[in-house]
């Protein structure tokens, strides 16, 4: 009998009882179970690198869906007094550094993104070719193999069920066992900060990654 339950990832919701705006900051601390407060001051770091921050969270409003299994309550007055503590502290350094023009002169447009999107796809390109099944003389055998790689999550395919467009992100998820929205959430993030190169990437891998089989559900 085939273990359902680790077939199903940790699923990614904005928290309604961690919440200072919409709960992205609180929902993403209860997913990898670390302080909230955190996860804030990521948030502010990123907004001073461009604005990434700011468009981030925006479109984490989008992507990813209140928890519908927690009733809303009212904020925690003690964790507040710690953001705030926190962030005071982070904008004091921040301003420090960028007195000694850290922040002048360190954005994130300024990676090698255009370097780090072709050693991607090249890794994809190598995976694709890699994974193919070797070809047998027992073709019942061939298909059992083929089967088994299936099951096993060898291939990336785009999801059907789980998708905003393509379903690119969906099956990434899928094969590394993530919740979707954490993928989707990290190519805006890089999209935003290669100044667009992200996007063609993705309608790129709707050509190169096949969609998953079976029929379109409802």
């Amino acid at each position: 009998m085939t273990d359902t339950s680790r077939d199903v990832p940790k699923k990614l919701y904005r928290s309604r009882t961690d919440r200072f705006l919409a709960g992205v900051c609180g929902g993403l601390g209860e997913y990898f179970n670390v302080d909230s407060n955190l996860i804030r001051l990521l948030f502010v770091v990123l907004a001073f690198m461009g604005g990434a921050g700011v468009i981030l969270y925006l479109a984490a409003l989008i992507i990813v869906p209140e928890n519908p299994h927690q009733a809303a309550t009212a904020r925690r007055k003690s964790n507040q007094t710690m953001f705030w503590a926190l962030l005071l502290i982070a904008l004091g350094v921040l301003l420090l550094l960028r007195q000694f023009g850290f922040f002048y002169s360190f954005h994130l447009h300024q990676f090698p993104w255009s370097v780090i999107w072709a050693i991607f796809l090249i890794g994809i390109g190598l995976f694709l070719i890699f994974s193919q099944p070797k070809k047998t003389a027992d073709t019942t055998a061939e298909t059992d193999t083929e089967t088994e790689q299936e099951d096993s999550g060898v291939k990336i395919y785009r999801s059907r069920e789980d998708r905003m467009l393509a379903g690119v992100c969906g099956g990434i998820a899928r094969y590394f066992h993530v919740d979707a929205s954490l993928v989707r959430l990290a190519w805006v993030l890089v999209s935003v900060a290669s100044i667009g190169l992200g996007v063609l990437v993705y309608i790129l891998l709707i050509f190169v990654f096949p969609e998953e089989p079976g029929e379109q559900t409802a």
